[in-house]
C-alpha cells in the first residue's frame, strides 16, 4: 500500500512538473492581439517624444494613438526648418513630404513658414518626377493620392500619365524592381500600394491581379516574404500593403502556406513593443517599427473596409493647420427684422466647404512630359536595405492628451529616411471630432473613424496568440503546477529518509 501511494504522488509530482514547464513559457511569450501591436509600436516612438520623420508621422496617425497637438507641431517646425535649408528638393523629397505634413494634419499647399518651398503640391507638379525613377513614380501616385490636389496648369505630368508610366515598368515576371529584369518584392509591393486606388484605369486591374500572383508564388513557407537575399520584415510589410489594398486576405488560402502573412510579421514584433529587420536580430529597429506599424494599420482598415492610410479625405487626421475662412461680399448677413418664421438659408456661407475640394487626381489634359534628365533619377534607398544604418528609436517620456483616432490610407515608405525633418504649419486642432476604438476582452474591436465608423460590417481583429488576460492565468497555472510538483516530490523523498 506504501509503495502505491509513493507511485501516486511520483506520477502527480511528474505530471504538475511537466505542466508547469509548458504552461509558464506559454503564457510568458504569449502572442498579443494585432491591436496591441498596432498600440505597442505607436506607444515606442511616442516614448520619444518626437516623430522624427515622414513615415513615423504617418504609422502614428493612422494608429489608435496620435502624437499630441505638442508633438505634431513640433514635427511641423522641423518640416519648416527643412524646407527652409533646401534650395532644391528632389521629386521623392516633394512627395515624402507631402505625405508627411498631411500625415500631421497640414496642408502641403499652404505652408506659409517657408521661404520658397510654400506649396509642394504645385512643385511636385513641376518637378522632373516622370524621369527620376521607378520610386519617384510611386511616391508621387501615393502622395498625390492623400487629398484633392488642384492640378496646376504649367504642370508637367497628370496622373493618368503616371499610372501608364507605372504600368509600363511592370516586369515580365509580374513584379516591379530598381533596376532588373525580375521582380523584387519590396518594389512590387509598394507599386502595388500605388495603383490600388486607379484600378478602374485602363490596364491597372489586369496588372494588379499579375502582381498578385506573383508576390503569392514567391512567398516563403514562414508566410514571409525575402527581399535583397534576406528574409526580412520590411519586404513583408510591403507585401501585406498591397494585399490589403487589392482585397485580398493575408491570412486567407491564397498567402498562407505553413503560415500566414501577419503571423508571420507578429513574429518580429519585440519585447520593447518594436519591430526588428532580420528574423536572427535580437533588436527592435526604426525603420522595421516604421512599415511594421502603417502596415498593420492597413489591415485593420483593410477588416474595417476603410480604404487606404493614403486616403486623408475620407479618412481624416485632427487638422493642425486651420485656413480661415474668407466671407463672401456677395452674400449679405440676414436682416435682424426678418419676420419669424421666415426660411433664410440662402444667406449661408457657401465658402464653408473644404478649401482642397477640387478633385485632380484623375487625368489632366494640360500635363506634358517634357523634363529629361534629373540628378535625383536615381533613389534606390528602398526599404530592404539593411536598417542597421538607420537611427534607432530611443526610449524616452511623452504625455498624450490628444483623443485617439483611426485613419485610413496605405502608403508604403521604402526610403531611409535617416535625415528627414519636413514639417507642416500648425495653429489650430479639430481633435474633438475623432473616435476613440473600443475593446472587447478577449480580442480588440476595431472602430472605424472615417464615414462608416458605426456600421454594422466593422470587424474584430484576429488575435494572433493570446490575450493578456489568459497570458496571466497560464502563468498563474504553471507556476502553481510547478510548486505542487516540487511539494509532492520533496513530500515522497522525506518518506523515503524515514
Amino acid at each position: 500500500m506504501k509503495n502505491i501511494k509513493q507511485k501516486i504522488l511520483i506520477i502527480l509530482a511528474t505530471l504538475s512538473l511537466v505542466i508547469g514547464f509548458f504552461a509558464v513559457p506559454a503564457g510568458v511569450f504569449a502572442a498579443v492581439t494585432v491591436g496591441e501591436a498596432i498600440d505597442g509600436g505607436a506607444s515606442k516612438i511616442l516614448s520619444t517624444g518626437k516623430l522624427a520623420d515622414d513615415w513615423q508621422s504617418l504609422g502614428v496617425a493612422r494608429s489608435n494613438t496620435p502624437a499630441s497637438k505638442e508633438m505634431r507641431q513640433a514635427r511641423y517646425n522641423d518640416i519648416v526648418a527643412y524646407l527652409n535649408q533646401s534650395d532644391r528638393l528632389s521629386a521623392t523629397d516633394y512627395e515624402r513630404t507631402i505625405i508627411g505634413v498631411v500625415s500631421i494634419g497640414g496642408d502641403p499647399t499652404h505652408i506659409p513658414e517657408a521661404t520658397t518651398h510654400k506649396n509642394l503640391v504645385e512643385e511636385l507638379y513641376q518637378s522632373n518626377a516622370m524621369n527620376s525613377g521607378v520610386n519617384a513614380i510611386i511616391y508621387g501616385l501615393l502622395a498625390l493620392q492623400t487629398k484633392e490636389y488642384e492640378v496646376p496648369e504649367n504642370a508637367n505630368f497628370s496622373i493618368q500619365e503616371m499610372v501608364d508610366k507605372l504600368l509600363s515598368l511592370q516586369k515580365a515576371d509580374g513584379g516591379w524592381a530598381l533596376g532588373g529584369a525580375v521582380g523584387d518584392v519590396d518594389m512590387t509591393g509598394m507599386a502595388i500600394t500605388a495603383l490600388a486606388k486607379y484600378k478602374d484605369m485602363p490596364g491597372v486591374s489586369t496588372a494588379l491581379d499579375r502582381s498578385v500572383a506573383w508576390l503569392s508564388s514567391v512567398q516563403l513557407k514562414s508566410g514571409g516574404f525575402k527581399g535583397w537575399s534576406n528574409e526580412n520584415s520590411n519586404s513583408l510589410s510591403q507585401a501585406l500593403m498591397a494585399i490589403t489594398l487589392t482585397g485580398n486576405d493575408p491570412k486567407g488560402a491564397l498567402f498562407t502556406k505553413d503560415s500566414d502573412m501577419i503571423t508571420a510579421l507578429m513574429t518580429y514584433r519585440t519585447a520593447d513593443g518594436g519591430f526588428k529587420w532580420l528574423p536572427t536580430d535580437t533588436q527592435s529597429n526604426g525603420m522595421a517599427l516604421d512599415q511594421a506599424l502603417y502596415a498593420l494599420t492597413q489591415y485593420k482598415f483593410y477588416l474595417n473596409g476603410s480604404g487606404s492610410i493614403y486616403d486623408f479625405v475620407n479618412n481624416p487626421v485632427p487638422q493642425l493647420i486651420e485656413t480661415p475662412v474668407e466671407p463672401d461680399p456677395s452674400t449679405e448677413e440676414p436682416s435682424s427684422s426678418a419676420e419669424p418664421g421666415t426660411d433664410d438659408s440662402d444667406s449661408s456661407d457657401s465658402n464653408s466647404s473644404d478649401s482642397n475640394s477640387s478633385d485632380s487626381n484623375s487625368s489632366d489634359s494640360n500635363s506634358s512630359d517634357s523634363n529629361s534628365s534629373d540628378s535625383n533619377s536615381s533613389d534606390s534607398n528602398v526599404s530592404s536595405e539593411d536598417p542597421s544604418t538607420t537611427t534607432s528609436i530611443s526610449d524616452g517620456s511623452d504625455e498624450n492628451t490628444e483623443e485617439t483616432i483611426s485613419d485610413s490610407e496605405g502608403s508604403s515608405n521604402v526610403e531611409k529616411n535617416t535625415t528627414d525633418s519636413s514639417g507642416a504649419g500648425i495653429i489650430g486642432d479639430t481633435d474633438s471630432s475623432t473616435t476613440a476604438p473600443s475593446k472587447e476582452a478577449d480580442e480588440e474591436a476595431v472602430q472605424n473613424t472615417s464615414n462608416n465608423a458605426n456600421s454594422d460590417n466593422a470587424k474584430s481583429l484576429p488575435s494572433t496568440g493570446e490575450a493578456n488576460d489568459y497570458m496571466f492565468l497560464s502563468v498563474l497555472l504553471g507556476a502553481s503546477m510547478l510548486l505542487v510538483g516540487v511539494f509532492f516530490l520533496a513530500k515522497n523523498k522525506r518518506k523515503q529518509n524515514n
